[in-house]
């Protein structure tokens, strides 16, 4: 999309927008100046007591925005990076909340991407652990190391590759749940700042809604105005 006029930086926009391969667009499409994607390298698979600590330093922040699931983490990290008490300027996009169900419906499509699926028993005992998110994380890594290896071995790996592969595709895949974690487990802010809600079309909730499917909200140049505009009359754009 064109920028052309758009507004300058101020000071540092920090995103949260969890990697991985989806439809739709990401908020760095936008073409916001000045963006800096704290989760380009999520942190590792850690409880949400050290997942926001476990991001890259931010130092001074304009605004935080953030896509979906991330927006309780993107909430509690504007109220962190703000000054004398106040959060600094919060961007949503289609943000959803994160129960336990969203937290298990995410572990049940992992499992089923490796052709397989979890057990009765298994979710139970998974839903026994979401408040516990220390002994989730650790049952679920041993669940989906037994899982990842009994898809390899059905693919034809043999025993040395399947302990080559699972460490990180579990990995990959706890990183996730624990980013879910984190975020179900995140209390709202008190105070919160100024804090703009983009919806796309068909997304219920209220807020700024953009007539654009949820494919396309962050390359609309409608939302790119909405959220420059706002910024803007937060003082973390500049108009040169």
């Amino acid at each position: 999309m064109s920028t052309a006029g758009a507004a300058g930086p101020a000071r540092t926009l920090l995103v949260l927008d969890y990697p991985g391969e989806r439809p739709e667009a990401r908020v760095c499409e936008l073409g916001l100046p000045g963006t800096r994607d704290l989760l380009a390298g999520p942190p590792p698979p850690v409880t949400p007591d050290r997942y926001l600590s476990a991001l890259p330093a931010t130092g001074p922040a304009g605004a935080v925005l953030a896509y979906c699931a991330a927006a309780p983490l993107a909430a509690a990290l504007a109220a962190r990076v703000g000054q004398e008490g106040r959060g600094v300027p919060l961007v949503l996009f289609d943000a959803e909340p994160v129960t336990a169900a969203t937290v298990l419906t995410a572990y049940r499509d992992t499992v089923a991407q490796l052709g397989l699926l979890p057990g009765p028993a298994e979710l139970r005992e998974l839903a026994a652990r979401v408040a516990d998110p220390g002994a989730f994380l650790t049952t679920a890594r041993a669940r989906l190391t037994g899982h990842v290896g009994t898809a390899l071995g059905a693919d034809g790996a043999d025993a040395a590759d399947v302990r080559d592969l699972a460490g990180p595709m579990t990995d990959a895949a706890l990183r996730w749940l624990a980013h879910l974690l984190a975020a179900h487990h995140t209390p709202p802010p008190r105070p919160a700042g100024p804090t703009l809600r983009i919806l796309s079309a068909h997304t219920p909730g209220d807020g700024v809604r953009i007539p654009s499917d949820r494919a396309e909200l962050l390359r609309d140049p409608r939302t790119y105005r909405a959220v420059a505009s706002f910024l803007t009359a937060h003082g973390a754009l500049t108009d040169d």
